[in-house]
């Protein structure tokens, strides 16, 4: 049930949020590491050996989020930023946030919208290893810098 009424869980949390903030002061930025690391547990739990096995049957999927993070995004980014008048920090920010890669809430969104988990964490992996080289390359090839 709370799964499959996440969305509307969530709209309540935000109403909530919004109307009542102290209602959520009790979640500490201390908080903040073991509950990332619970939420990666609890999608973590729900895949297979089998299920990673199936998804290096087809790299093809993996190999075009990583050109589409790295590739097309800041493109589409820089062009966007170029057509708004944006120059200098603002420009250099636009393409930067356009090649980030999916992260966590990806694969929770996956895992509840049904959609298969093992591929959506191979993904983010592949991205998140890739920004330690890709985030210099872009800058270096997009800005100039």
């Amino acid at each position: 049930v709370f799964c499959n009424l996440f969305a509307v869980w969530l709209a309540i949390a935000a109403v909530a949020a919004v109307n009542y903030p102290p209602s959520f002061t009790w979640v500490k930025s201390s908080y903040f590491t073991g509950l990332l690391g619970l939420l990666m547990f609890s999608v973590g739990i729900t895949t297979t050996i089998d299920d990673f096995k199936e998804c290096f049957k087809r790299p093809g999927a993996v190999a075009i989020n990583f050109i589409s993070c790295y590739g097309i995004m800041p493109v589409l980014a820089f062009f966007l930023a170029k057509a708004m008048g944006a120059e200098g920090a603002i420009l250099a920010g636009l393409v930067l946030v356009g090649s980030i890669n999916g992260g966590q809430a990806s694969n929770l969104c996956t895992l509840i919208a049904g959609g298969d988990v093992a591929l959506s964490v191979l993904m983010t992996t592949s991205t998140t290893l890739g920004c330690i080289f890709m985030t210099p390359t872009i800058c270096k090839l997009v800005l100039g810098a």
